[in-house]
């Protein structure tokens, strides 16, 4: 999970095969999350990117994709964008639809939502490509930034079939998402917020928060970890960037 500020970027990697799911947001005119932090950590693994699911068209999860691809031109790309957004009209794109599937190296990649009826309100944020990823051992559901009715429209047509062991907790935290409903059905163990440090949307909201709270579920926060690494081998691991290089002054007792 990469340390983008108020945005949302995913690397997963298989044995062999690297997605990417939405590139973060852009933080200037001449400066994105792709550039300052994607690309960087891509090459840090060494690693080809072979595909790009962007989950929605709000900026601060496609904003750094331009920047990724431009690196990563053989990448396809999967998402939910409007049809005259230019990477919609990208060689290789694909919409996201609910049924979609493939396996990388014995790894379960599974599209959930929206289905190709579309949802039933018109946002961008309805729209939201939700990817699962299951091993033989344990799951990742990738939410993008599902709503309350969303939620509710998953849990009626999946059920107790939605249960994961991490969640990426919907639209960070936004009071809009994490209904009790959605997460008595995924019952995650683990749930993952990206949010910007003191970000202007209070994300994530305490109420939020508490629901998580009161169902026993741990939750990281990339505003307090920074970078978060978990590995589907060791699934009760997880691995805090800002405390595997911790500053001198973080070692200090008082």
């Amino acid at each position: 999970v990469a340390d983008v500020g108020q945005g949302q970027a995913v690397v997963v990697r298989t044995a062999h095969h690297v997605l990417l799911y939405d590139a973060g947001p852009r933080y200037s005119h001449d400066m994105d999350a792709g550039q300052r932090v994607v690309v960087p950590l891509l090459q840090s693994f060494d690693a080809r990117l072979d595909r790009l699911v962007l989950s929605h068209r709000d900026a601060d999860h496609t904003g750094g994709a331009q920047s990724v691809l431009a690196q990563h031109p053989h990448a396809d790309v999967l998402g939910s964008l409007p049809s005259r957004a230019a990477l919609a009209q990208r060689k290789g794109y694909r919409d996201c639809e609910a049924g979609q599937s493939w396996v990388w190296d014995g790894v379960l990649f599974e599209v959930l939502h929206p289905t190709s009826a579309g949802p039933s309100r018109a946002t961008s944020n309805a729209w939201s490509c939700v990817l699962r990823v299951r091993t033989a051992s344990s799951s990742l559901l990738l939410s993008g930034d599902i709503e309350a009715r969303e939620e509710a429209e998953l849990v009626q047509r999946l059920g107790a079939s939605l249960q994961t062991d991490v969640l990426l907790v919907p639209h960070h935290g936004s009071r809009t998402s994490s209904t009790a409903l959605w997460l008595d059905a995924v019952k995650p163990r683990v749930a993952w917020v990206q949010a910007g440090y003191r970000n202007r949307f209070g994300h994530p909201a305490t109420e939020v928060m508490a629901r998580y709270a009161a169902r026993n579920i741990r939750v990281l926060e990339t505003a307090r970890c920074g970078a978060i690494q978990w590995s589907s081998a060791q699934p009760d691991q997880m691995i805090c960037e800002r405390d595997k290089r911790r500053r001198y002054w973080h070692h200090m007792s008082m």
